[in-house]
């Protein structure tokens, strides 16, 4: 068959191409099997009949390729299912994130106000205990007989000045009475004295609280100074942290926090902001502020690392899914839908990442359709196919099954 110039064959010429490949590629086998040398020769006739078939099979892919489309020569591409949202403002709640560390409501380190041996320890560490409660007792033999002692000598003072006032103005003077009196109230106070004196060789609990680890024995000599335990009231808790001084016309007392610990990474505690600092440190331009959190369940302990949110109210923005997005090295995009159904790559620059979304602060207007399912068989210009709210319910995960269903492109 003859061609003229520029002719490009057609499905005739590429069936009689293929055909033609086929017998000689027949042919050729044929004649290597009767030469008589099958080991060699066949092998090299079988490989090359390999490659002619492989030939005949593009010819004919090429020949299916322009009858799919006898003007431009392409398969008609069809469009791909995604699931889109309409972009909307809505408001956003405004967090401010900071890191804190947790004290005690009332906190105080145990110590002894004089030098004296121990006699008795009455905890052991990590309990509970109210205010007044006896922790530690020291030595007080020698301050208790001199208690008896004064009390004896008021007894008798107080006894003296009874019989004067008992004798009447005509026996007893007014001096003697007044001076018997005067030694019945020294007497009194040596007494009361002497009752604080013993009191100090007792170490009681000043507010209720938990008491640490004591780090005392009995028999060990305590000076003034040396530390016993420590006792924290553990609820509430204030929580101390800082925040950059930009915020600090948002941040008022009542401001709710919520807090997490490292102890218990899936369990918030509430709380809310008691006092906000007077002063920004010159240095880290940063203030302080001061939250009470409730610890009534007593998980939390005093000097626990707390990561911290403030909500102090809302501010608008855009929020996507997080299946929206897609990252590309330190970049994100999305893919938006046009008026032609047309998918277009767009830069974003994220926010803050909430539960489940993404704050979208820029690259994004009020009225875009992003494609939040799907996106990665995209590419920028395919035509795609919206799937409603609907079609994604009932699971049509294909082209065919979408339009089956009714819906139409």
């Amino acid at each position: 068959m003859r061609f003229s110039h520029g002719q490009r064959p057609h499905t005739l010429d590429s069936d009689w191409a293929a055909g033609t490949l086929w017998r000689l590629g027949i042919d050729g086998l044929v004649t290597a099997s009767s030469s008589g040398f099958m080991s060699s020769t066949e092998k090299l006739w079988r490989m090359a009949l390999a490659v002619l078939i492989t030939l005949a099979s593009g010819l004919y892919g090429c020949d299916d390729s322009s009858r799919a489309d006898g003007v431009t020569g392409k398969r008609p591409t069809r469009p791909i299912l995604v699931e889109t949202i309409e972009v909307t403002t809505q408001p956003i709640p405004l967090l401010l994130e900071s890191v804190g560390t947790l004290l005690g409501n009332e906190s105080v380190t145990l110590t002894a106000k004089l030098t004296e041996q121990v006699s008795a320890v009455f905890f052991e560490g990590g309990e509970l205990v109210k205010r007044g409660d006896v922790l530690v007792e020291l030595i007080d033999q020698e301050q208790l007989a001199l208690l008896r002692e004064v009390q004896a000598n008021v007894r008798e003072a107080r006894l003296q000045l009874e019989r004067l006032q008992s004798l009447g103005k005509d026996i007893a003077t007014a001096a003697e009475i007044d001076v018997s009196r005067a030694r019945v109230d020294a007497g009194e106070a040596a007494v009361e004295a002497l009752r604080v004196r013993i009191s100090d060789r007792q170490i009681k609990a000043p507010f209720d609280g938990i008491v640490s680890l004591r780090q005392i024995s009995v028999g060990a000599l305590l000076t003034p100074g040396t530390v016993i335990a420590e006792l924290d009231d553990i609820d509430p808790l204030k929580l101390d942290f800082t925040l950059p001084e930009k915020y600090f016309a948002v941040v008022q007392s009542g401001a709710v926090v919520t807090a997490y610990s490292a102890a218990w990474p899936d369990q918030p505690f509430e709380g809310v902001v008691n006092q906000v600092g007077s002063r920004v440190d010159a240095t880290t331009r940063a203030f302080p502020v001061r939250a009470r959190i409730d610890n009534a369940a007593l998980k939390l302990r005093p000097g626990m690392l707390m990561t911290l949110e403030i909500n102090v109210g809302d501010e608008p923005g855009i929020l996507l899914p997080e299946t929206a997005l897609v990252q590309s090295g330190a970049q994100s995009y999305v893919y938006s839908v046009d008026s032609e159904s047309k998918a277009r790559r767009r830069s974003v620059v994220i926010g803050r990442r909430l539960p489940g979304s993404v704050e979208v602060r820029s690259g994004l207007r009020p009225g875009d359709r992003v494609v939040v399912s799907g996106q990665l068989t995209l590419r920028p210009g395919a035509v795609v196919a919206e799937a409603n709210a609907k079609t994604a319910q009932v699971g049509l995960s294909s082209l065919d099954e979408f339009l089956t269903a009714g819906h139409g492109l």
